[in-house]
């Protein structure tokens, strides 16, 4: 075999195996909306970063790196859009909606406990039995 082709072969493997790495957090920041364990200045740096390196990247003949590189500017451009949207601007949907639901009566009324006509609060709902995903 020759080195080119073996050359070739370990970038496009090595290729699959990074952008298979990242796919587990892409989908549990996509299930979840909770980007709080990420850091802001990681993501912007990130990002910076990954357009710096792209003026290397562009001197090079074009083969798997430029997928990998691609793949990851892609991520951390989404990430950091995902993390200003759902951490910066407070406008978690899945955190307000639980914490609504855990105001609601349970007593058959589906009002907010402190609005409940019958003042009862006979239990509030329980989250672990609502289906978020």
């Amino acid at each position: 075999m020759e080195t080119i082709q073996l050359q070739y072969i370990a970038g496009a493997t090595s290729t699959a195996i990074f952008v298979s790495s990242n796919l587990p957090m892409l989908f549990k920041a996509i299930k979840t909306r909770d980007l709080k364990s990420y850091s802001l200045g990681h993501l912007v740096l990130s990002n910076l970063g990954n357009l710096i390196h792209w003026v290397y990247i562009a001197s090079l003949p074009f083969g798997p790196i430029w997928f990998l590189h691609g793949f990851y500017t892609l991520v951390t451009a989404v990430m950091l859009g995902w993390y200003y949207r759902y951490e910066l601007t407070g406008i978690n949907l899945f955190r307000s909606l639980r914490q609504k639901l855990e105001q609601l009566c349970n007593c058959g009324c589906r009002k907010i406990v402190d609005a409940c006509p019958q003042w009862c609060v006979k239990g509030l709902i329980s989250i672990s039995t609502i289906d978020f995903y």
